[in-house]
C-alpha cells in the first residue's frame, strides 16, 4: 500500500499543474472555473491525506487535511481528521486546540470529550484528564470504551483504589471485554490482596431506582452525536 501511494503522487501534482496551466495557455476564464479547480484539488489533498493516514504518517497527513479543508463542503471532516492526526503524532498541543475546537461546535458529544480526557492525560495534566473521565462517567456510568480507557488511565498512573473498583464494574459489565486478564495481571501488582474473582454489586441506574421506587420514569440522558 505503501509503495503504491507514493507512486500516485507524481500523478496527482503532475494533473494539478496540468489544470493550472492548461488554463493560463488559453487565455480564456470560465465563470468559477478558479474555484472549481481549487475545489477538485482540495478533494485531491483529502485523498492524499488519507494515504498518508493510512501508512502512518501523521505529520504528513495533518499537512494535507489542512489543504483540504480549502473546500468548505470538506471543512469539518478534515478538521476532525487532523484533530485525529495530531493525536497519533503525539502533538498534544495541537491536538488540545483542534478537539476543543470541534468541542466549541457539539458540546455534547461524547467521543470528542473522551478524545480530549486521553490527550489531557498524555500531556501528564493527569487530575485534570481524571476529572474529565468522571464527568463523562457520570453521564454514562456503564460505557465500555469509556470505562476501558478510565482503567487503563488509572492504572498507568498508580491509582490502584480507584482503578480496581472501575475494573470490577467493568468485569461485571462487560465480562468478555478484552481487556480484563491485562488489567487484572496490572492491579495485581499495585493493590494488595487484589482478588479478580471478588464478585461485587452494581448500584442500579438512575431509571431502574426510580421505577422500583414508585417514583416517575426519569427522562433519558441527552442524545450525543
Amino acid at each position: 500500500m505503501k509503495n503504491r501511494f507514493i507512486r500516485c503522487l507524481p500523478v496527482f501534482c503532475s494533473l494539478a499543474l496540468t489544470a493550472c496551466a492548461s488554463s493560463a495557455v488559453s487565455g480564456i476564464h470560465v465563470p468559477g472555473e478558479s474555484r472549481i479547480i481549487l475545489k477538485n484539488l482540495a478533494t485531491e489533498y483529502y485523498a492524499v491525506a488519507d494515504g498518508y493516514l493510512e501508512i502512518k504518517n501523521y505529520a504528513k497527513a495533518a499537512e494535507y487535511y489542512k489543504l483540504a479543508m480549502r473546500n468548505k463542503d470538506l471543512y469539518l471532516t478534515a478538521y476532525y481528521k487532523l484533530a485525529r492526526s495530531y493525536a497519533l503524532a503525539k502533538d498534544w498541543e495541537n491536538a488540545t486546540e483542534s478537539y476543543e475546537y470541534l468541542l466549541s461546535l457539539d458540546p455534547e458529544n461524547t467521543m470528542i470529550r473522551m478524545s480530549l480526557a486521553y490527550i489531557t492525560a498524555m500531556k501528564g495534566e493527569v487530575d485534570d484528564a481524571i476529572m474529565k473521565y468522571r464527568a463523562l462517567l457520570e453521564q454514562d456510568p456503564y460505557d465500555e470504551n469509556l470505562l476501558e480507557n478510565y482503567v487503563a488511565l488509572l492504572i498507568n498512573v498508580g491509582r490502584g483504589e480507584d482503578a480496581e473498583e472501575n475494573f470490577f464494574i467493568l468485569k461485571e459489565k462487560f465480562p468478555d471485554n478484552k481487556q480484563i486478564s491485562t488489567f487484572a495481571q496490572k492491579l495485581a501488582e499495585i493493590v494488595d490482596n487484589f482478588d479478580p474473582d471478588k464478585k461485587i454489586e452494581l448500584p442500579s441506574p438512575p431509571e431502574e431506582e426510580a421505577q422500583s421506587a414508585g417514583g416517575e420514569k426519569l427522562p433519558p440522558p441527552p442524545e450525543t452525536h
